[in-house]
């Protein structure tokens, strides 16, 4: 298994993570575990555009 998609598998787990906690929030984006998990996606995505562009 490559890094990029056990990293794309990754962002896709963690974006259904986000889906139920902001649905659990009542969809308050600005609630702190939402935003917790928000930005953690943000920093995977990153990390797959910068492997993306190195190849």
């Amino acid at each position: 298994m490559s890094i990029p998609f056990t990293l794309d598998l990754e962002i896709e787990q963690l974006k259904g993570v986000l889906s139920f906690m902001a649905a659990k929030h009542k969809y308050n984006m600005n609630h702190p575990k939402v935003v917790e998990i928000s930005q953690q996606l943000d920093g995977l995505i990153v990390e797959s555009m910068k492997k993306r562009a190195a190849c």
